[in-house]
């Protein structure tokens, strides 16, 4: 179940914790993007079709280059 904090007069965070998922963690300007937010994630979550995007906001262009390089590439 989501749970939403005000962290400011500006600043809304979610945090998403479900059995079987890393809890989830954002921040918004808006009550309403914090709540539209956590409908959707929540929801894909039940239907299964949740994807994390915290590795892909965390990586740079080189460290996926150089993965991809090890991992995928025959040279």
């Amino acid at each position: 179940m989501a749970s939403i904090y005000q962290r400011g007069p500006y600043e809304w965070q979610v945090l998403i914790r479900r059995k079987g998922f890393e809890t989830q963690a954002r921040v918004f300007n808006t009550k309403a993007e914090a709540d539209a937010w956590a409908q959707v994630t929540e929801s894909e979550m039940v239907r299964g079709v949740f994807v994390s995007w915290k590795e892909a906001e965390n990586t740079t262009l080189e460290e996926a280059l150089d993965r991809y390089s090890q991992e995928v590439s025959l040279l």
